[in-house]
């Protein structure tokens, strides 16, 4: 039988909370804050248990205040109630418990779906009873309008924008995927932004929910989209703001803060089961080491696949070391890491049945019970296996405890969490209810065996499956991709919707994971691409044992180095952008629709992006050739470095795109850090800084930028510290650099410290580079020409940079 909340006729208020009782329970409307509400349909407990109406408290930061706002004002009419709260307007329609939430006049979720001539669910959420009475099914539908486009829900194949297209939110292995169709993958959030630049409406959408089953992006109707919930909660969260950045920064408030990952671990680094699988897998690893430094290639270290634990009988046993290949571990590891490289250790939460430990760690209670209460048993590489259960303190303590012994205190730096979907099907099982969220807690888990055994200092975690929360622990990557050309260009619009997703700390498999060895072309034109993406990882596991390397094709290796070189040349910008991701939410990556939302003609389908705010990285060519087009958004002016060339906004732009050589554009008006010295963070000692400095052109006023966030923003928001520590105040240095005008060529750039690390001096050199036509000027009104340097005894407070000339243009 089906379900509605309808007929609302009173309204009691309890601070920031509104219940509004009608027909077969209440509506709870909560104002958390400006631009945050929360819409819950709260059955009568006679179809729903009480605890169906709360949600899992994994979902939400530890930092979340329920409710820390206030309506402005109520108002009931004769056939709605209407809340306010600053600019936020609710209308709510008494008959049907129907929400329309407003941002001044502008309609931006909610209200009526079609018009009362058609046949359409005019009731805003359906709630159907099982058979047996033990679950409530739900379908919340809403209004869609011709031009809404949808980003989000997670990790999701296709294009940027998934309108008309169905997807499910559960966790699968999906080892190479079609990038361009399937569903589901490895990572679902129940979170998603609606933009639609034709009304200028924006909002997010968030269920904190682990029992969201499918959204529909208006395959069903042109006049509705929906969600279905296999369960309650039965609601959601409605946030808004100027900018699609706002709705990020929302969310992250809610469901907590990307964690920043260390330094070192934005450099390059290696994977492949062609290491650690074969009996010389020591051997293996240093050929690797030995070759990269003949190479001149700067390099981290290596996600060890899981070869190190697979034993004799080919099974592999998670925190079990093999001892023939690596006899004794911590003193191979730290032998490495006196040589500058780190390790991360792939682990599994599955227990094969023939582990050595299972029927221990299963008298203890640790793995997840089946009905008997016995431990579910499923099929898992190659074996039955036993999953831990981290919903239970047996299963999470062991984690913790096993981890530590056996992972960390053999001096691995870092904790790759794999396999980790927890794919069961059993609809009967208990676990059904929470399995979504025990790829959080499994990063949870790894995460406090990191931080205990290294007070102070960020852990170096990635996860393959995650949820809504993963992004508190871990940063992640796109799973086993496919080396083709199709995936590499798919998966530059995934990790774009991962970061609009609120996981910016994501990367690919460079070159694919599965599949042929890629050619020349595509594995020059991946590393090329991913020179300003949040990870750099060559991973693949090819039959052939093949695997691959910088030097797959040595005719090509110089330009394979030439890119590593490039990250680590910007390697303080890409730091600076993470930081900022950290902070705020904000994709490391982003589409130029979203980033530049005036300006229409950029499209949701390109793949050009900005790399945070001052880079602009144009989508790849089509596979075989050497130019492509970009249009470079209008309102901001652009300086094509590889030229040394200003463009104007609004232009479309056919370049060229060698195969060899990176490609990007900076944004005028603001300074970009780079590394002086090029080498691996583990073994380089950056004693300075050296500024790109982009100044403002004639035609735009140095006002700063900020479009996808509808703020302005500075020049350069620049930050140091050592790479590892906590990131908290006292803990690093934080300048702020401003563009003022002084006359029609010329600017100065002001540069105040705005955040101080404590008890270290700062023994450094800051050097300041201009493009062709442009002088710098210092501050005692000395021309010091297109680059100039300034030593530092202790970080500077206050200086101050002029800066005289004009771009070159193509006319010129």
């Amino acid at each position: 039988m089906l379900y509605s909340l309808k007929n609302l006729r009173s309204l009691e208020l309890e601070g920031g909370t509104a219940w509004l009782s009608g027909d077969h329970g209440k509506l709870k409307v909560t104002i958390h804050g400006p631009h945050i509400v929360s819409i819950f349909y709260v059955f009568d407990e006679s179809l729903a248990p009480a605890e169906s109406n709360r949600a899992h408290p994994a979902l939400f930061s530890p930092a979340w205040e329920e409710e820390n706002g206030r309506w402005d004002g109520i108002l009931e009419l004769e056939s709605e109630y209407e809340l306010c709260a600053g600019s936020t307007r609710l209308h709510v329609d008494k008959a049907t418990a129907r929400v329309a939430v407003y941002e001044g006049e502008t309609l931006e979720h909610g209200g009526e779906i079609g018009h009362k001539d058609l046949v359409v669910p005019q009731y805003p959420l359906r709630v159907q009873m099982s058979e047996d009475r033990r679950a409530l099914r739900g379908k919340f539908n809403f209004r869609l309008e011709e031009g809404d486009a949808f980003f989000g829900l997670g990790e999701k194949t296709g294009a940027l924008n998934k309108r008309n297209r169905t997807f499910k939110l559960f966790n699968r292995d999906a080892l190479g995927y079609n990038a361009e169709a399937s569903d589901p993958l490895y990572k679902s959030v129940p979170f998603f932004i609606k933009m639609n630049r034709d009304t200028g409406t924006l909002c997010g959408i968030f269920f904190p929910n682990l029992m969201v089953d499918e959204v529909n992006f208006g395959v069903e109707s042109i006049f509705y989209y929906d969600v279905v919930l296999a369960g309650g909660p039965f609601g959601y969260f409605v946030l808004t703001g100027r900018g699609y950045r706002d709705i990020l920064a929302s969310y992250c408030e809610i469901t907590g803060k990307p964690a920043l990952p260390p330094l070192f671990s934005f450099g390059y680094l290696t994977s492949s089961m062609g290491y650690t699988d074969p009996d010389n897998a020591q051997e293996r690893v240093l050929q690797f080491f030995s070759r990269v430094e003949a190479e001149d290639i700067p390099c981290e270290g290596m996600y060890f696949s899981s070869g190190y634990v697979k034993a004799d009988n080919g099974e592999r046993y998670t925190f079990v070391w093999n001892r023939e290949k690596f006899p004794e571990p911590e003193k191979f590891i730290r032998a490495l890491r006196d040589r500058g490289y780190r390790i991360c250790c792939n682990v599994k939460p599955g227990i094969l049945k023939t582990h050595p430990w299972y029927d221990e760690l299963a008298a203890q209670g640790v793995f997840i019970p089946d009905a008997d209460n016995t431990p579910l048993k499923s099929y898992y590489w190659g074996n039955s296996a036993s999953f831990v259960d981290f919903s239970r303190k047996e299963g999470y303590d062991w984690w913790v405890k096993a981890l530590t012994e056996h992972i960390v205190d053999q001096g691995v730096t870092g904790v790759w969490n794999d396999n980790n979907e927890f794919e069961i099907e059993d609809d009967s099982l208990k676990i059904q209810s929470v399995k979504k969220i025990l790829p959080v807690l499994m990063a949870q888990a790894s995460y406090e065996a990191l931080r205990a055994a290294n007070p102070g200092a960020r852990p170096w975690l990635i996860s393959r499956a995650g949820y809504t929360g993963l992004q508190r622990y871990a940063r992640t990557w796109t799973g086993d991709n496919v080396s083709s050309y199709m995936t590499f260009l798919r998966n530059i619009a995934m990790g774009m919707n991962l970061g609009l997703s609120g996981m910016p700390m994501y990367g690919h498999d460079i070159g694919g994971f599965v599949g042929s060895d890629p050619d020349e072309e595509l594995l020059l034109r991946w590393c090329q691409s991913a020179i300003f993406q949040p990870r750099f990882v060559m991973h693949s596991w090819k039959p052939d044992g093949s695997i691959t390397e910088p030097w797959s094709y040595p005719s090509r290796t110089y330009a394979v180095r030439r890119f590593i070189r490039e990250r680590y040349r910007f390697l303080p910008y890409i730091y600076d952008v993470a930081i900022r991701a950290s902070e705020t939410g904000a994709p490391m990556e982003s589409p130029v629709a979203l980033e530049f939302p005036l300006d229409v003609a950029l499209s949701f389908e390109s793949l050009d992006r900005m790399a945070g705010d001052a880079v602009l990285v144009p989508g790849p060519p089509e596979r075989g050739q050497s130019r492509t087009r970009v249009r470079l958004p209008k309102g901001e002016d652009w300086f094509d470095p590889w030229k040394g060339i200003l463009h104007r906004g609004g232009e479309d732009l056919e370049c060229e795109y060698p195969i060899d050589e990176p490609r990007y554009f900076f944004r005028c008006g603001t300074v970009i850090p780079t590394a002086p010295r090029i080498g691996s963070v583990g073994t380089t000692q950056q004693d300075g800084c050296e500024f790109i400095v982009v100044p403002p052109s004639g035609f735009q006023k140095p006002a700063g930028f900020g479009a996808g966030s509808g703020r302005s923003a500075p020049a350069c928001v620049h930050s140091e510290d050592d790479g590892e520590s906590d990131f908290v105040p006292g803990n690093f240095w934080r300048w702020r650099m401003e563009f003022i005008e002084i006359a029609t060529d010329e600017t100065l750039l002001d540069i105040v410290c705005v955040a101080r690390r404590e008890q270290l001096p700062y023994r450094k050199f800051w050097r300041f580079v201009v493009p062709d036509g442009f002088t710098l000027i210092d501050s005692e009104g000395n021309e010091r020409g297109q680059s100039f340097a300034i030593t530092f005894e202790n970080a500077p407070e206050h200086i101050s940079v002029r800066v005289r000339g004009e771009y070159r243009t193509a006319t010129h």
